[in-house]
């Protein structure tokens, strides 16, 4: 009887001395680190350290004199990729810190042959955070590369104030063999991609043979679903090279806290300019409670109820450049009564056009009881967008396009302009996919940034886009 074994075969292939340069920090030119990139940043100082090291005669220490945690002080090296077909890349690098106040991190990033960024990530994204102020400790930061990888960016950083030390920089190329996965990862795979598939508006520009091929081979040996983040990373990457910058996975605990409250947590805003020009500041909003939604909606009704009740109003300003997306139909509802009801815009499908029909209250599931209806439905309304407008935000300023009482001023938006359909995962996550683009009334389509009726330069000394509507509005 001949017994059969499924063996696991991890094959390690080291990258050569030649392409990781000066790992240990061993030579140097003025205590900067040969072949590392290093910029200098104010409250920060670096050197080649002889009295602290992990092995060898010296380690790389960087000093941080600031308390501010969102500044650091990077460095790095570019590494050519050298093997060809998807497989898993690990860094690794020897740490110490002393009286750190912010983070520690080991990153990478993975860059095209345009030196364009597929991916990155650091030690605390990956969750193997660095512990800070402790003596020498191994880290390591997980990358997938496929057949577009060219390059990689490997180095460390500190943020804040503190003192670090690192040593003894490593990166292992892993192909992984031979075992199949277990039947929960399969499964969890299969249907992530068949979602991408079946529903992605970028399906057409993907090669399935080649994405399965290599799905096939990062699921090997994944026995869990957290196992399968390789793969499900792929997938999301392959996205992205088709085009797609909008498609995202949501935590469980923000699919969990979507259900019940607005993940934005930002009210919009209004007042009278001028006490004659009525001003609706519209934040981002996300929820997938039909009631939070309709509070929303709601709130932005009555504040140009009120605005438009009890003033004079000659015109209207709607601030959309803090609008950072989420839930379009209670933001379109809010403002019925400055865009009217009827056909406003379409999500634009492969098979077909979806209308946004808004009519007395109603928007999709969303419903307001009393909507509001202006005292002059020709006042001219200014649109406010800059770069921070993108997805929802995007989509409210594409429902007033075509109205003729109405201008588009600011920057360009952000250019996410189509529409995330969100899909519940087995393990409680979501995929907020990318599944139409976008049209307005017109019939013109969407698929980058929409660029204003008047452009404005950003200022700092004041705010030229609401001087501007203002001078419109008044003319």
């Amino acid at each position: 009887m001949k017994l059969k074994f499924i063996i696991l075969t991890i094959l390690i292939i080291q990258f050569s001395n030649a392409q990781i340069k000066n790992s240990g920090f061993e030579s140097s030119t003025n205590n900067i680190p040969d072949n590392w990139t290093i910029k200098k940043l104010e409250s920060y100082a670096f050197k080649i350290d002889e009295n602290q090291k992990y092995q060898g005669k010296k380690s790389f220490q960087i000093i941080g004199n600031s308390n501010d945690t969102k500044t650091f002080q990077s460095f790095y090296q570019k590494i050519p990729i050298e093997e060809k077909g998807v497989r898993k890349i690990e860094i690794f690098a020897y740490i110490k810190s002393e009286d750190v106040n912010g983070k520690v991190n080991i990153w990478g990033q993975v860059l095209d042959k345009d030196g364009n960024k597929i991916k990155s990530a650091t030690t605390n994204t990956q969750q193997f955070p660095v512990i800070i102020n402790n003596d020498w400790i191994k880290y390591r930061l997980q990358l997938n590369v496929d057949e577009n990888a060219k390059s990689l960016k490997i180095g460390g950083l500190l943020a804040g104030a503190g003192t670090v030390w690192f040593d003894d920089f490593e990166i292992r190329s892993i192909d992984i063999a031979n075992k199949e996965p277990s039947k929960i990862a399969s499964d969890y795979i299969e249907d992530f991609k068949n979602l991408i598939k079946t529903k992605s508006i970028f399906r057409d520009k993907i090669d399935w043979n080649i994405v399965d091929d290599n799905i096939k081979k990062l699921s090997q040996g994944a026995e869990t679903i957290s196992d399968t983040k390789p793969a499900i990373e792929y997938m999301m990457n392959t996205l992205k090279g088709s085009g797609d910058i909008h498609s995202f996975i949501v935590s469980k605990k923000s699919t969990d806290e979507k259900k019940i409250k607005n993940l934005k947590g930002i009210e919009p805003e209004s007042k009278i300019i001028d006490g004659k020009i009525g001003y609706i500041m519209i934040p981002g909003f996300a929820t997938s409670n039909t009631e939070v939604g309709n509070q929303f909606a709601s709130k932005i009704n009555e504040m140009i109820k009120n605005l438009d009740s009890e003033n004079k109003t000659d015109g209207w300003i709607v601030d959309l450049r803090t609008n950072t997306g989420g839930s379009i139909y209670p933001m379109i509802l809010g403002l019925e009564s400055l865009i009217g009801d009827g056909t406003l815009g379409y999500f634009v499908t492969k098979e077909k056009n979806i209308p946004w029909i808004l009519e007395n209250g109603k928007f999709g599931k969303n419903e307001i009881t009393q909507p509001y209806k202006l005292k002059n439905s020709n006042s001219k309304i200014a649109i406010l967008v800059g770069k921070k407008t993108i997805s929802a935000g995007e989509a409210t300023a594409i429902s007033f396009i075509g109205k003729q009482n109405v201008k588009l001023i600011g920057q360009p938006t952000g250019g996410f302009t189509s529409a995330n359909s969100t899909f519940p995962l087995s393990d409680g996550r979501s995929l907020a996919l990318a599944t139409s683009f976008e049209m307005d009334r017109t019939g013109k389509e969407y698929r980058e940034k929409i660029n204003p009726d008047i452009l404005v330069e950003p200022s700092s000394e004041k705010d030229l886009e609401i001087e501007i509507a203002k001078n419109w509005i008044l003319e």
